[in-house]
């Protein structure tokens, strides 16, 4: 018997209004049993395998292409921005609390004119990391502003509100806090200002810098939440994973 006669069988099979009785819901339920084990999905894949559908593949690749398959609630040039500034603050902060032989707050030996040799903060060292981490929180909060993403804004909001919390501290080392939520540092205020309260509000766990750095890493979690659901259709006209339906649809191809 011929494979086209087979197809071309299971068809009439489907489509027959002539079949009645016992004969047809037979028919029906072989035909049934075909689609839950696979063997029909498997016969009409090895039918078109073999003919010339050339101009359907084109139209097909031609829509995926020019269609917007994304759930996700920011385009892919914001969420890629959004990974890539909170990886950054998430850095800059964790350089500011790291305690250890690796923490800039460590004292170095200095001499000075006179000889003396005592122990004293790095200040150049500390306000350069601050001044990084100062620059990065700015920019997860200009890039935040463009997301759309209701966790990312409310991850975001939380850093903002606890910024405010430590303002007294962050100004007396100079830092201010624009009314666009922005950090700023002046140079020779931070420089003249005690480095121990720099120390206390940026360094160790439970730190300023360490919640924010939470909060960093937090946002850049959403971010990459929606990154995955930026494209959930591939490009083998199969559902991702980021759909659970998509697992039962693909299991039938």
């Amino acid at each position: 018997m011929s494979f086209n006669y087979n197809v071309s069988s299971l068809f009439s099979n489907l489509n027959s209004g002539s079949t009645s009785g016992s004969s047809g819901l037979s028919s029906m339920l072989s035909d049934y049993n075909a689609i839950r084990n696979g063997s029909y999905g498997k016969l009409m894949k090895a039918y078109y395998q073999g003919t010339d559908n050339s101009a359907a593949k084109s139209a097909y690749n031609h829509a995926v292409k020019n269609s917007n398959t994304s759930t996700a609630a920011d385009s892919s040039a914001t969420i890629k921005e959004l990974q890539s500034t909170t990886d950054a603050l998430t850095t800059s902060a964790k350089d500011l609390y790291t305690t250890g032989s690796k923490s800039v707050f460590n004292k170095k030996e200095v001499t000075d004119d006179n000889g003396q040799t005592s122990l004293q903060y790095d200040t150049d060292a500390i306000y350069k990391s601050i001044k990084s981490f100062a620059d990065d929180y700015n920019k997860v909060l200009e890039t935040a502003d463009k997301s759309a993403d209701s966790k990312v804004q409310n991850s975001v909001v939380g850093m903002i509100n606890y910024t405010k919390m430590e303002s007294n501290m962050l100004g007396k080392l100079g830092i201010t806090i624009g009314s666009d939520h922005q950090l700023s540092i002046d140079e020779n205020t931070f420089k003249k200002s005690d480095m121990s309260v720099a120390k206390s509000l940026f360094n160790g766990t439970g730190s300023y810098a360490y919640m924010i750095g939470s909060k960093s890493a937090m946002t850049n979690s959403y971010a990459d939440m929606e990154a995955a659901r930026a494209n959930t259709y591939n490009r083998y006209g199969s559902y991702g994973n980021t759909y659970n339906s998509g697992s039962i649809y693909n299991s039938y191809f």
